[in-house]
């Protein structure tokens, strides 16, 4: 069995069998999203095979920590995954770009690596099609049942325009492709505001 098929699985376990699959946003569907962007952005940036296995095991350990703590998350991803990959005799130098992709996702994120950029970028993608409307939905959701985190909805859609209008795309690709459809979605959000 690979590398990334065992780290599926494990990952898999953990985020259907914690806390994790209680949470209307960072579960295990929003996990396998992230995958699938990481192998589209590797493919359509011609990512090398040994860096594209970084990323694809990044991901999925990136949001395993919500088993342990909700804030913080990332430092207990990086614990998670650190002790599987020495489990699989992982050298440290691989265990350690996973780490510092999984850091990067911490928001506001601050990748150091041109492998941390992608990760970021397929972890936000969502931001840049019309998944985003039913993704900030279930957001909401987590916010309010996990951080007590509760707007009215004009407030919840001002979060959403301020947090569109600063993200920027770290990847060529991102700024390139993925922008595009964040400038649209920015456009929708400020005529939902215009109704109130």
């Amino acid at each position: 069995m690979t590398i990334i098929k065992k780290v599926s699985e494990y990952c898999t376990d953990l985020l259907t069998t914690t806390k994790c699959k209680e949470l209307p946003f960072h579960n295990l569907q929003h996990t396998k999203e992230v995958v699938q962007n990481v192998k589209y952005l590797c493919a359509a940036m011609d990512i090398c095979e040994q860096d594209t296995e970084v990323l694809i095991i990044a991901t999925w350990f990136h949001d395993t920590g919500f088993s342990i703590t909700y804030k913080g998350h990332e430092d207990e991803s990086k614990m998670i995954a650190t002790t599987y990959l020495k489990l699989q005799k992982a050298n440290q130098d691989f265990i350690d770009k996973v780490c510092n992709c999984i850091d990067a996702t911490k928001m506001p994120q601050c990748p150091t690596t041109a492998l941390a950029e992608v990760l970021c970028d397929a972890d936000i993608f969502h931001i840049s099609n019309s998944h985003f409307f039913y993704r900030k939905l279930l957001l909401r959701r987590e916010w309010e049942g996990f951080c007590n985190n509760k707007v009215n909805d004009f407030e919840w859609h001002k979060l959403n325009l301020e947090f569109l209008k600063k993200h920027h795309f770290r990847t060529t690709f991102g700024e390139d492709i993925l922008e595009v459809g964040n400038q649209e979605n920015i456009d929708k959000v400020k005529r939902i505001l215009d109704y109130y």
